[in-house]
């Protein structure tokens, strides 16, 4: 790797594991803390199903690109916690769907909020022009993630 290549590598690496750190020490310090950080993000993909209309187990799994089994595993501990419940589908009783308790809202609009304070943080760092950029970059980086 040349030295453009190695400094976009451990900027990469550095930041996603700043983000999960920050993430990690946001909730073990809330009301959540007895979520993992896997664990809210399947909450937050339930609620994705829910704005989508899909919200089948086959369907979060599928969102958050994990196996089914894993998915029931998470869904248990989150039921015997209070955050989801499962349910039969009324129309085809082999689908399972997946619906949120009140907790769950409160625990995913808490983590809604982390993410909207950190924007506004880095927001108040740059100038619009910045932004544009930055913005560009990070769509360009995703659109490269998706197709792995």
């Amino acid at each position: 790797m040349n030295r453009n290549e190695e400094q976009l590598n451990n900027f990469l690496v550095e930041l996603f594991n700043d983000i999960l750190r920050l993430e990690e020490t946001s909730l073990a310090k809330g009301e959540f803390s007895n979520l993992s950080i896997s664990e809210l993000h399947v909450i937050e993909a339930v609620f994705e199903g829910i704005t989508d209309g899909y919200n089948t187990m086959t369907e979060i799994a599928n969102r958050l690109k994990i196996t089914a089994s894993t998915l029931t595993t998470s869904v248990k501990t989150l039921e015997k916690k209070g955050y989801l419940e499962r349910s039969k589908l009324s129309t085809d009783k082999r689908k399972v769907i997946v619906i949120p308790t009140s907790l769950a809202e409160k625990a995913y609009e808490s983590h809604r909020q982390f993410h909207k304070d950190l924007v506004q943080v880095i927001l108040k760092e740059l100038s619009p022009d910045e932004l544009a950029t930055l913005s560009h970059a990070l769509r360009t980086l995703h659109k490269f993630f998706k197709k792995l």
